[in-house]
């Protein structure tokens, strides 16, 4: 036999779930606008300064500070999508991923790219030497090789 919900308690589940809505956007647009400052440059977070602070990355950041990149590009630059969004949502997912490989200890001996980072690294190379390829495009097409197939020594030798 069903019977009925007072109508106080009720209000009082209308209470809660307003409250739980209202916590919840809160943490949605914290989260957000933390993402987004992945792409604020006066903090530095696509610097190398700030990507070499893991040990992971000491041969990497050497090799970048010695090359022809350090000077007109940062981590960010080549490594992460331009797009405010996408942009920032790439760098906040793949910045988490390495912080828990760094704290419970499973970094790749060997870092290698990913699928979509080969893509977001070729999307970078055209982006910004977009007037040198203009005659060849993407290289990529049709299983070509990706700009870093042949020039990866420019910045990482390894």
């Amino acid at each position: 036999m069903l019977r009925e919900i007072p109508s106080q308690l009720k209000g009082d589940d209308a209470r809660y779930m307003k409250k739980l809505l209202k916590w919840v956007g809160i943490l949605a647009l914290l989260g957000l606008a933390m993402m987004l400052m992945v792409k604020i440059p006066a903090l530095g977070l696509a610097e190398a300064g700030f990507c070499g602070k893991c040990h992971a990355m000491d041969e990497q950041v050497s090799t970048y500070q010695h090359s022809s990149h350090a000077r007109d590009a940062n981590c960010g630059d080549c490594h992460d999508p331009h797009g405010l969004v996408t942009g920032s949502a790439y760098a906040a997912f793949t910045g988490t991923r390495d912080v828990y490989r760094v704290l419970t200890n499973t970094t790749p001996t060997e870092i290698r790219t990913t699928s979509l980072s080969k893509k977001v690294l070729q999307d970078n190379c055209l982006r910004c030497h977009g007037d040198i390829m203009g005659d060849i495009g993407d290289t990529s097409q049709n299983g070509g090789n990706y700009c870093f197939d042949c020039h990866k020594t420019i910045v990482h030798p390894k």
